[in-house]
């Protein structure tokens, strides 16, 4: 898989995250001006990376500086001790030491998933310094079957003799992200996955992350209303039209409640596309783009 079209990031930068009395290292795919205030934090899902942004992130960096972190477990950060580590509250901890370390104050966010799930809890704390939130295919709701379908696959690492085998293996998974082209599939697998020392290949994801996840399916699911009510942002929801997690009655619902509060709301469905929309086509990132553009820098 040689070099495609695809750009890689400007800079890596580690930020030291802390996790109980512990501290990992963050890796940090870091895009645009490093002087630019103007900063967009984008934010993956639950068993993936940093590096799924990078077709959104350089068509940003003209106007930003681009944040894409690994979230600790995944890509090049450090792993967790435990599986009991992998907790929203750890995640906010980790994104907060980021900006404390690498000066930013005020930002926009797009979170896919698990990223928006984060960035809801980041964008509806008291003081919070969001400024502009895209939240890719999560809401309030989340439907089970998706959740059952996650957890079949998630933190179960096979290895493949080569990378090619492991590629075919994962086309079926991969399949939900909508119509990439063979280059945006080959960058998502690609920059998931690891050869060995003994030559097998396996994703850069920490298995633990999976039994987190299937722990969490077995406690009652939190009412995420009252989080979302408490978001004051601008928000533009993306979702895929074929989507298992997010439903286009909770889009709907979602849209109504910022609207009957008076605040700025939009949604864009994306054709042929399940959970969850990777933000690799040029539509999609135009109306990414127009969205964050809306508003001067300065204006809450």
């Amino acid at each position: 898989c040689g070099a495609g079209m695809i750009p890689t990031p400007d800079r890596r930068a580690n930020v030291v995250v802390p996790v109980g009395d512990a501290t990992r290292n963050m890796v940090v795919h870091d895009w645009g001006d490093e002087r630019n205030p103007r900063v967009v934090v984008c934010v993956h899902g639950l068993s993936r990376n940093g590096r799924d942004f990078d077709v959104v992130a350089p068509a940003l960096a003209d106007g930003y500086r681009v944040l894409c972190p690994d979230i600790p477990g995944r890509g090049e950060s450090d792993w967790y001790a435990s599986a009991a580590d992998y907790t929203i509250p750890n995640y906010l901890a980790a994104i907060n030491a980021m900006f404390t370390q690498l000066g930013v104050s005020r930002y926009d966010w797009i979170g896919t998933s698990m990223g928006g799930l984060i960035g809801m809890v980041m964008a509806a704390t008291p003081g919070s310094k969001m400024r502009r939130f895209v939240i890719n295919d999560i809401g309030p709701v989340i439907e089970k079957a998706a959740l059952d379908r996650i957890a079949s696959y998630v933190g179960r690492v096979p290895t493949f003799p080569s990378y090619m085998a492991l590629f075919e293996a994962v086309q079926p998974i991969n399949a939900t992200f909508g119509p990439l082209s063979d280059e945006q599939k080959h960058h998502m697998v690609k920059t998931a996955v690891q050869q060995r020392a003994d030559g097998q290949w396996e994703f850069k994801t920490d298995p633990k992350i999976g039994d987190a996840f299937r722990d969490g399916l077995k406690q009652t699911a939190m009412d995420m209303w009252p989080l979302w009510a408490a978001v004051m942002q601008p928000v533009l929801v993306l979702r895929g039209a074929e989507s298992d997690l997010l439903s286009a009655a909770t889009v709907e619902k979602m849209l109504a409640a910022h609207h009957g509060a008076g605040r700025v709301a939009e949604a864009l469905t994306i054709a042929d596309t399940g959970h969850a929309p990777m933000i690799m086509d040029e539509p999609t990132i135009a109306v990414a783009k127009r969205f964050l553009h809306a508003a001067p820098w300065e204006a809450a």
